[in-house]
């Protein structure tokens, strides 16, 4: 459209202040003579040429060309006060923009400006500090609040990296950004797009035909790849033509922007524990955004969290994975051993039995003792391990039952009799009276009452004391077991229900998991279990399960799990 100073002159000419009118491509049709002046120009100087190529502040510039740009689109004039050029030097100008009817029916936009007189230009400044404190405030609010949501949507969200990574690019649009990319780096050596969102998602196809997976260059001088390598984040207020041209020794950067539009852009990595494990791309394309060091504090502070949520859900996902590997690998070599060894099993039981009217002979009896023996430690080795593995994996299931104290007790006591009595201890049991009952799975206790129970007679000399009992306290039933072995020293009594934890001068052969997998079991119960011991005098062993509350609990037999240990 060509400029139509005639048209127009009489109009601008008879304003004594700046005022410009502008079409709808952002051209100069008429300039008052005040406004030439103002910009030390004539009037013929500056007909058709574009408003952003105006001798003045490019801050200022960009600011009345946003709110033109508004101004045409709503139809609705504007108000705004910014420093413009005058004969005696910048001033604090009011300015007013006005669309007006321009030619073929498209609207334009009047643009005058009025200088402030100093008490206007002292209030002016006043107000837009004022409200630019304001504005910082809310900024500020508006990145926590933004930060809060983000946080809580992704450690909400199910560990998986894959969905964090595809939520973590919804996320950034559009608060942060027109186009959001997010890159994995995988062994330090390749690239994969593991996730992107549009504005308009159905663009989306357009990130999808650039390259997916790329090599690591030690050398990229730009963009993604260099972010990687230093692992420090790139920040572009605009992508210029230099820039591009800086770019192009990496093709796949200046591809990328060029497809998206970018105007602006940050890279930011993703880094966890000391490693790079990604970077995110937000790029500023259709929308006016540009982003400065603010917007990248945000970024970093967003990746900052984010990179911690999906490093602890990769690291989830690998616990899972050995748990599994382990899981199948315990079921394997359990079912594969338990068949051999119940073959050696029935040998020995064979070979014990005595036959009428054929001889002892004691040298096949003490052998076939020693296999029957081992047999029997290495199926208890193989359940230990068993039960541990579903402990840790939380996959142990408790058959609830609401039971009797001094039936648990005297259970426990009567199956230990044989062994205590084969070792001339003194057994001792104490069980008073009006004890209330316990809810729990009655296996399982009397699993981790056998191991108490078996460790004490194992740690007990000959003649001495074993005792098991029950008393109240507080609102739990506390049983123990008490021996007068010769105790553990101090130093060790803090580890003995670590897993694979074994006495210094025990003889066991065992796996070191069966006080392990008693604290896991009570524990699963509700209740806790401990230990006490004076060396040279014995050890006590309690552990509490909860008294059982006529109907506060569900229904005994019914199943509770899975439990985590």
């Amino acid at each position: 459209m060509n400029p139509q100073p005639d048209r127009w002159s009489h109009v601008f000419n008879a304003l004594p202040e700046p005022a410009y009118l502008v079409d709808d491509t952002g051209r100069l049709q008429a300039i008052s003579a005040a406004g030439a002046r103002a910009l030390g120009k004539e009037s013929g100087e500056l007909l058709g040429r574009r408003w952003g190529e105006l001798e003045a502040e490019l801050q200022v510039l960009a600011r009345l060309e946003s709110e033109w740009a508004r101004s045409l689109a709503t139809g609705t004039p504007s108000t705004l006060e910014l420093s413009w050029p005058a004969p005696e030097g910048p001033r604090l100008h009011a300015f007013q923009l006005t669309p007006v009817p321009g030619e073929a029916g498209k609207p334009w936009v009047l643009i005058t400006a009025r200088p402030l007189s100093e008490a206007e230009a002292v209030h002016a400044r006043a107000l837009e500090l004022e409200q630019a404190a304001r504005a910082e405030v809310e900024a500020a609010e508006r990145r926590r609040s933004f930060l809060y949501q983000a946080m809580s949507t992704l450690f909400a969200h199910p560990p998986d990296p894959q969905g964090m990574y595809t939520l973590l690019a919804h996320l950034a649009v559009p608060d942060l950004a027109d186009w959001c990319l997010v890159d994995a780096l995988e062994h330090d050596a390749w690239v994969t797009r593991v996730a992107s969102a549009c504005l308009d998602p159905t663009q989306e196809q357009q990130a999808r035909a650039l390259p997916q997976r790329q090599e690591l260059r030690m050398d990229a001088p730009i963009g993604l790849l260099r972010v990687l390598r230093t692992g420090e984040p790139e920040l572009v207020p605009a992508v210029t033509d230099s820039l591009l041209r800086a770019a192009a020794a990496e093709p796949s950067h200046p591809a990328l922007l060029s497809m998206l539009q970018a105007r602006s852009y940050m890279i930011v990595p993703l880094r966890a524990r000391g490693n790079t494990l990604g970077a995110v791309t937000f790029v500023a394309s259709n929308s006016e955004r540009r982003y400065g060091p603010e917007d990248l504090a945000l970024a970093e502070d967003l990746c900052q969290r984010a990179s911690l949520a999906i490093d602890n859900a990769r690291l989830f996902g690998e616990s899972r994975r050995a748990t599994r590997a382990r899981e199948d690998l315990l079921a394997v070599v359990s079912h594969d051993l338990r068949n051999p060894l119940s073959v050696v099993q029935l040998g020995s039981a064979l070979l014990l039995r005595e036959r009428p009217g054929v001889p002892r002979d004691e040298h096949v009896v003490k052998h076939a003792s020693r296999m029957r023996d081992a047999t029997e430690r290495a199926l208890r080795l193989i359940s230990d391990l068993l039960d541990w593995g579903r402990l840790e994996a939380g996959g142990l299931r408790l058959e609830l039952n609401v039971e009797d104290t001094d039936s648990l007790v005297m259970e426990a006591i009567d199956g230990i009799r044989p062994l205590a009595e084969a070792q001339r201890l003194n057994l001792t049991v104490e069980l008073p009276a009006g004890l209330p009952r316990v809810r729990c799975d009655r296996t399982r206790v009397l699993q981790v009452f056998g191991n108490l129970l078996g460790n004490a007679v194992k740690f007990t000399g000959e003649g001495g004391h074993l005792t098991a009992g029950v008393r109240l306290k507080d609102d739990a039933v506390c049983f123990y077991v008490r021996d007068t072995g010769h105790g553990i020293p101090a130093e060790q009594l803090p580890y003995i229900f670590d897993r694979y934890w074994q006495a210094k001068d025990s003889a066991s052969r065992g796996a070191g998991l069966g006080l392990a997998i008693a604290k896991g079991l009570i524990e699963a119960h509700g209740g806790r279990i401990w230990a006490e011991s004076t060396p040279g005098q014995g050890s006590t062993f309690r552990f509490s399960l909860p008294a059982y509350v006529p109907g506060q609990e569900t229904q005994p037999g019914d199943t509770q799990g899975p439990l985590h240990s």
